[in-house]
């Protein structure tokens, strides 16, 4: 950190932006990962997460049940069958 923060402070500055941002330097960036350390080893339990609720996009239909596929398939027929009955009526 010192070293590219002495030879290019540009990339020191894309690079660390962050850990500027927050106050953290080379000199206290060693004391903080100790005191992180420190905090999981006097409480090494995870602590729980909130659960998210989800909801599951469904970008393909559900399938059908045999029924509805005939159904859907008789309306189709008589559909057709009015269509045919229409263009012959006129």
């Amino acid at each position: 950190m010192r070293k590219l923060q002495d030879e290019d402070e540009d990339a020191f500055k894309k690079q660390f932006s962050r850990f500027t941002k927050e106050g953290l330097t080379a000199d206290n960036l060693e004391e903080m990962y100790k005191k992180g350390h420190a905090s999981i080893r006097s409480n090494p339990e995870p602590k729980a997460k909130a659960t998210k609720e989800v909801k599951v996009k469904r970008w393909n239909r559900a399938k059908m049940t045999k029924a509805q596929r005939e159904d859907s398939v008789k309306q189709k027929k008589e559909a057709y069958m009015r269509k045919l009955k229409a263009d012959d009526d006129e």
